[in-house]
C-alpha cells in the first residue's frame, strides 16, 4: 500500500504516520472479467496532516481458468493500452482543434501494473462521486430515455474523435495498438464460438417456455437466422474487417452495466467505463447493442429513431467541428450491426444478477419480447 500511495501521490514512506485501509461496498461498478472492489484508504502524516482517497481497484482472476475470455485474451493489457495511450492520444488531438470543447467522460486510471500471470489496475471510485447506474422502479437496469441519449451522446464523440484522429493524421488505430484488433476478433476464435452457441442454446431453451401463440414461429425464425457457427464467426469478422464501413474505436461491452450516471441540480453526467473489451470496428457496433439491450422495449418503441438521431447528429457536428468530411453513412452501418446487436442482447438472459431477469419467468418473457421485436424490425 505504501507503494501505490508513493507510485499515485507521490508520497514518501517517510512522511507516513498511518494508512488504514477499507473495503467498501460493492456499489454500481462489477467486473464481470476481473476480481474488483471498491477500496478507501486513509492516510495521516508525519505532520499530523490526514488525507483520504477513494478506488476502484481491479485484479487479474485468480480462477482465470475458469473464464473463457480472461484465458484467451489479455483483457487488462487491452484496458491499460487504452487508459495509457489510445484515450491519451484522442484527448491530445482534440485539444489541438481548438474550439473542441470535448470531455470523453471516461473515468481516470491511477495505477495499473502487470506481471506474468498478476495484474492490477486503479482507477477513480466513481460510486464516492455520486455517480450510479440507471435503475427502473422495478430494478431492471433500463435506461431512460434522457440518459440513452446523453450515453449515445457521449459515445459518439468517442467514435467521432477517433474516426477523424485516423483521417486527419493518417494512423491506423488497430495497427498501432494490436490489443485492439485482438479484441475485436475474438469472439472469431472456436473457442469463443462456443460460448457464442451457448448463449443460443440458452436463449432458445428460454424461448420454447413461452406459451405465446407465435413462439414456436419465433423460435425457428432465430435457429435460421443464427443457424451455424461459421455464421456467427463471420458477423463477428465482419463488424471489424468491412472495408466498406466507417471504422472507428469501440467500447467493445457498450450497455447499462458500463454506464455511471450523477444528477447534480438540473445537470445530468454519464462516464462510461470498463474498456477491457475495446476494439476497432463498424460505427454502429456499440449503439445497435446498446438500443437492443438496455432498453425497455416500450422505451425502444418510442424513442429508438430519437436517439439514433441524436447519436448521428452529434457524430457528425463533431467531425464538422474537427474539419473532418465523411460519407452519410452512420444510419446504414447501424442497421447492419443491429442483427449481431440482437444477438449479443440475447446472452443477457444468462445473467444471475438481481434485477428485471432473477427469475424464470422474467426471463422467458424478456426472451419472447426481445425475439419478438426483432421479427418485427427483421432482424430474424
Amino acid at each position: 500500500m505504501i507503494g501505490l500511495l508513493k507510485e499515485i501521490y507521490h508520497l514518501d514512506s517517510k512522511v507516513v504516520e498511518e494508512v488504514e485501509v477499507n473495503l467498501l461496498q460493492e456499489g454500481d461498478i462489477k467486473g464481470n472479467l476481473s476480481d474488483s472492489g471498491r477500496v478507501n484508504v486513509k492516510v495521516l502524516t508525519t505532520d499530523m496532516k490526514k488525507m483520504e482517497y477513494n478506488w476502484f481497484v481491479k485484479v487479474m482472476p485468480s480462477h482465470q481458468g475458469n473464464n473463457q475470455l480472461v484465458a484467451k485474451f489479455n483483457v487488462f493489457k487491452n484496458e491499460v493500452e487504452f487508459y495509457t495511450k489510445i484515450a491519451p492520444k484522442l484527448k491530445t488531438f482534440l485539444s489541438k482543434s481548438g474550439d473542441c470543447n470535448i470531455n470523453l467522460n471516461i473515468p481516470e486510471m491511477l495505477y495499473s501494473n502487470q506481471q506474468g500471470d498478476k495484474a492490477i489496475i486503479v482507477l477513480e471510485d466513481l460510486v464516492s462521486q455520486g455517480f450510479n447506474q440507471e435503475r427502473d422502479e422495478n430494478g431492471a437496469r433500463y435506461l431512460s430515455k434522457e440518459k440513452a441519449i446523453l450515453a449515445v451522446e457521449t459515445v459518439a464523440n468517442i467514435h467521432a474523435a477517433s474516426y477523424a484522429l485516423q483521417l486527419k493524421d493518417k494512423v491506423d488505430l488497430a495497427r498501432d495498438h494490436p490489443s485492439l484488433e485482438e479484441s475485436g476478433l475474438l469472439w472469431t476464435q472456436e473457442e469463443m464460438t462456443l460460448r457464442l452457441n451457448e448463449m443460443k442454446e440458452t436463449y432458445c431453451n428460454l424461448l420454447e417456455q413461452s406459451n405465446q401463440p407465435d413462439s414456436g414461429s419465433l423460435l425457428a425464425r432465430f435457429r435460421n437466422a443464427f443457424s451455424s457457427s461459421s455464421m456467427l464467426r463471420e458477423m463477428c469478422r465482419n463488424r471489424c474487417l468491412d472495408q466498406q464501413a466507417v471504422k472507428c474505436l469501440q467500447q467493445g461491452d457498450f450497455h447499462f452495466n458500463n454506464l455511471m450516471f450523477r444528477q447534480t441540480g438540473e445537470t445530468l453526467e454519464v462516464r462510461l467505463v470498463d474498456w477491457q473489451l475495446t476494439y476497432t470496428g463498424r460505427v454502429g457496433g456499440d449503439i445497435s447493442y446498446l438500443l437492443m439491450s438496455s432498453l425497455d422495449p416500450e422505451v425502444r418503441e418510442m424513442s429508438e429513431h430519437e436517439i439514433r438521431d441524436r447519436y448521428n447528429s452529434q457524430f457528425y457536428k463533431l467531425m464538422g467541428l474537427l474539419d473532418c468530411q465523411m460519407m452519410d453513412q452512420l444510419e446504414e452501418d447501424c442497421e447492419t450491426d443491429l442483427k449481431l446487436g440482437f444477438f449479443f442482447s440475447c446472452g443477457n438472459v444468462m445473467t444471475q444478477e438481481k434485477g428485471a431477469l432473477n427469475n424464470e419467468k422474467r426471463k422467458v418473457s424478456f426472451t419472447y419480447q426481445l425475439c419478438k421485436e426483432a421479427a418485427n424490425k427483421l432482424l430474424i
